[in-house]
């Protein structure tokens, strides 16, 4: 699991920052109604993709000593 972590955190910051762009654009008002439950899946979402981008970033400069 950690290989995959490795290998797709760069990824998971980049749908995080995708995210956070929508929840942006929806407050600001240029993206017409948008559901309040819609932006707290966008939130929890973003948070879930901040977790695993770190945990992959933790795996790959993990050390191969141990």
């Amino acid at each position: 699991m950690d290989r995959w972590l490795a290998r797709f955190s760069f990824s998971f910051f980049i749908f995080t920052m995708l995210l956070v762009w929508e929840i942006y654009k929806s407050l600001e008002g240029q993206r017409g109604y948008v559901a309040p439950w819609r932006l707290a899946l966008y939130s929890i979402a973003a948070a879930i993709f901040i977790v695993l981008g770190s945990l992959g970033v933790r795996a790959r400069h993990r050390n191969i000593d141990r």
